[in-house]
């Protein structure tokens, strides 16, 4: 296989055939390097969005950056600190309160809606003592939690108190699950980033199936996943530089930009979030800054 990289699309030529890549409208909005007092993001590596709300884990300052949006304009609106905190993946609930990754010490952290650090989420009533360290976590539209516990291989779902209801074991011979995503619809995603391999459960199975492999050859070594109204994938490939655009069905549907500094351009993509009105934020870590796009349907 052969890769021609042209601006922020890409060819490949497979078989000697080239197969144009640039499949998806992926519109660049703004780039955000700055909070409202001007003071510059650092490594950012975790952001989480809604319709009205963006809160980027500045990892590099050690605090949460919070925007919102007013009329259709992202605007800086607090800055929370977090002494002695290492920000990672963040995700938001439907009452405003935040839940982030602690690098420092593999826990959930909770941010009340006052902005105040609220403890750290605990599992309960769990089936058994293995212990859990979690590597990534996703809040469903009921505020169900689900944990990506690396240490045990498996995904933990909790209440919205931290009480267990279920869990899934991994898939058997993968290599390294790096993250997990949950459709409008329950569906859970699984992202194997060693194999470049996607898995899904459908809500209430109890085991995962494969959705998609054999997408290394697409990109390096993706680590994060989040899926549009469409239930289409998009991975945030790391040591790439790029997104890699996989459909509903498991086919690969394109690359998307590359290795660079200029909008529209990444180094080191980690978390990456879509919200209602089909906008895409990207933690652009190594550029020090969150890029936005807007996604069209087709």
């Amino acid at each position: 296989m052969r890769l021609l990289l042209i601006g922020t699309s890409a060819l490949i030529f497979l078989g000697g055939a080239p197969v144009d890549v640039d499949a998806a409208s992926i519109k660049h909005l703004k780039s955000i390097y700055v909070d409202q007092e001007g003071g510059r993001l650092a490594l950012p590596k975790g952001v989480t969005c809604d319709d009205k709300t963006v809160v980027v884990a500045d990892t590099g300052n050690a605090r949460l950056a919070v925007f919102s949006w007013e009329a259709q304009i992202l605007t800086p609106k607090s800055v929370l600190p977090l002494a002695g905190i290492k920000p990672g993946i963040i995700q938001m609930n439907s009452r405003g309160e935040l839940f982030l990754l602690d690098g420092k010490t593999r826990t959930i952290k909770k941010i009340g809606a006052d902005g105040l650090l609220a403890g750290e989420l605990k599992p309960t009533k769990l089936p058994d003592s293995r212990p859990f360290i979690p590597r990534s976590f996703r809040i469903d539209h009921q505020d169900n939690f689900y944990l990506l516990d690396l240490f045990s291989a498996r995904i933990l779902i909790l209440d919205a108190t931290g009480q267990f209801l279920r869990q899934i074991p991994f898939p058997t011979e993968i290599g390294y699950i790096s993250d997990l995503e949950i459709n409008k619809r329950g569906t859970l995603y699984l992202l194997d980033s060693v194999a470049g391999a996607i898995y899904t459960a459908e809500q209430g199975e109890k085991s995962f199936a494969i959705l998609s492999q054999g997408l290394k050859e697409y990109m390096n070594f993706p680590t994060h996943l989040a899926v549009d109204r469409q239930d289409t994938i998009y991975l945030s490939d790391q040591y790439g530089s790029g997104l890699v655009l996989v459909g509903p069905d498991g086919s690969f549907l394109g690359r998307k930009f590359s290795m660079g500094w200029e909008d529209g351009q990444f180094n080191y993509p980690t978390q990456i979030c879509i919200d209602g009105q089909n906008r895409l934020f990207v933690a652009d870590k190594n550029n020090s800054r969150v890029q936005v796009f807007s996604l069209q349907e087709e």
